[in-house]
């Protein structure tokens, strides 16, 4: 898939207000793509892959020195405010790391909750119940295009195929 997966779809404007993965519904309808087909699911990976990328750099940026995106994500991400029975007290970047630890989220609703100002719904405890949610939903990101934003590959797990 080619890094400008949106961009080559110069007819098609994202609808802010939904979800990514009801946009992408939209352009698949817009290109005939047959939801079963090969090239649906190409397309989808590689529109996620750049939606996410572009969302994500938009919501919380790239900088894993920044205090205030680790609070976004935090907050995001719906970090309690009490942790074993002790106050999460968020105010440096390595409590927000700590709050974090044991917490999985699927980057594509992550940045879908963000984007409509709410506290995400799933969360994983375990790198294996979150791959087998990617699975199922097919919200896969790939691995690639968390290279150049060092706070978007923490959120990077592997998931395998099977």
């Amino acid at each position: 898939m080619s890094s400008t997966a949106i961009s080559r779809y110069p007819n098609f404007e994202p609808d802010p207000t939904v979800s990514l993965i009801a946009n992408f519904k939209r352009l698949a309808v817009q290109e005939g793509w047959g939801k079963k087909s090969k090239k649906y699911k190409e397309e989808r990976r590689g529109y996620l892959g750049e939606a996410v990328t572009i969302a994500f750099v938009s919501l919380f940026g790239g900088n894993v020195s920044s205090l205030q995106a680790w609070q976004s994500l935090c907050e995001t991400i719906g970090v309690p405010e009490r942790k074993d029975g002790e106050v999460v007290n968020l105010t440096s970047i390595h409590a927000c790391q700590e709050a974090l630890k044991g917490v999985y989220v699927n980057l594509v609703d992550l940045v879908d909750a963000k984007a409509s100002g709410n506290v995400i719904s799933r969360k994983f405890t375990s790198t294996k119940a979150l791959a087998k949610y990617i699975r199922n939903t097919g919200k896969y990101f790939p691995k690639g295009r968390a290279k150049s934003n060092p706070l978007l590959r923490r959120f990077l797990i592997v998931v395998s195929e099977h």
